[in-house]
């Protein structure tokens, strides 16, 4: 009977711990382990192909309670101490489902959709997740709460003892292990991660949360409000600094535009285009077509270099030269403009 009900405890223990909210579960003392490639591997279990750094992870509340920023930060190498990644839901592009039971963050960079989840010793990155109806397509990657080092002298006692037992199965053994993505060369939490039936481990987590959300009070769901007003709130203080930078802008160009230099620059300016656009004026006679059709005009004896005038409209020709009716392709005897006879004038053609 004992054993029973310690089996109870165990198994309400472990559900307990499964629907924890995201922030919730996120440890920030312990080590993690990323693992990358991840692939299904059969059977409701997946693995890695690679191995990435360890991290610990730092998370960010809101004055009213609700996680809304976590990170990580590397804990080997030469960049040991500095932030690798940050999520922070004040970014627009940001999503998270379900406070103060929240299970999924979910974002978008470049067209991507990407999916955070934490259960256990985990925080799954996921593709293709729907919290509506509770499925997900696959592991992309994970970070593992890193498990504890064999005794470093045992281990090479154990190696020497191998090797003068048989070096060549031995040997084929490690690569054998190389090739599994083994905890000997990843680490033992990948062991267990492994073989586990993760199809079922988060399906179940998103099903069980899912009903926590839906059941959620008024009062509960106020936590969605303040997550999405520290977005709002983020893009309003950055509309009014770039508001702020551009009067400020402004301002500066008006007081450039105040002063002598740029003043005499600008009537300078102002002259030459009045200049140019009097010597084209000039040089240009404008004709206006009133025949009702469209006709074309082009120098004596020339067949190219023609205008095409449409009816009703307008076009420009050089105040120089004669203007000759066109027909089919073919300079004609027709005049429609003497030269020097209208620079500068509108004239009409028949």
């Amino acid at each position: 009977m004992k054993r029973i009900i310690l089996a109870v405890v165990l198994l309400i223990a472990a559900a307990t711990q499964a629907q924890n909210s995201l922030f919730d579960n996120i440890s920030e003392n312990d080590v993690y382990n990323l693992y990358l490639k991840v692939s299904k591997a059969g059977n409701g279990t997946y693995k890695a192909e690679e191995k990435g750094t360890s991290v610990k992870f730092k998370k960010e509340y809101l004055p009213t309670g609700e996680g809304y920023k976590f990170s990580t930060i590397l804990q080997e190498g030469p960049k040991k101490g500095e932030t690798e990644m940050t999520i922070d839901l004040s970014d627009k592009k940001l999503t998270c489902t379900g406070y103060p039971y929240e299970s999924v963050i979910s974002g978008e960079d470049w067209g991507y959709h990407y999916y955070y989840v934490s259960i256990g010793d985990y925080v799954f990155s996921l593709d293709g997740v729907s919290t509506k109806y509770a499925t997900f397509k696959g592991i992309s990657a994970v970070y593992i709460k890193a498990g504890a080092a064999p005794d470093e002298s045992s281990a090479k006692k154990e190696e020497k003892k191998n090797k003068k037992k048989n070096s060549f199965f031995s040997k084929m053994k490690e690569l054998k292990n190389q090739a599994l993505g083994s905890a000997g060369v990843f680490g033992p939490e990948y062991k267990e991660f492994k073989n586990k039936n993760l199809d079922k481990i988060i399906t179940d987590y998103l099903v069980a949360m899912k009903a926590k959300q839906e059941g959620r009070t008024a009062a509960q769901k106020q936590s969605d409000t303040n997550i999405a007003n520290l977005a709002k709130n983020k893009m309003a203080k950055e509309k009014a600094a770039s508001d702020a930078s551009w009067a400020e802008a402004q301002r500066y160009n008006d007081s450039v535009k105040a002063t002598p230099e740029w003043q005499e620059q600008d009537r300078r300016i102002k002259l030459n285009r009045a200049n140019y656009e009097g010597a084209q004026k000039a040089n240009k006679v404008t004709l206006r077509n009133t025949s009702g059709r469209t006709i074309y005009v082009c120098p004596q004896g020339l067949d190219s270099h023609e205008i095409e005038i449409s009816a009703g409209g307008t076009a420009k020709w050089d105040c120089d030269t004669d203007g000759y009716l066109q027909i089919n392709g073919k300079a004609t005897n027709t005049k429609v403009y003497s030269k020097n006879s209208g620079c500068g004038d509108t004239l009409t053609v028949r």
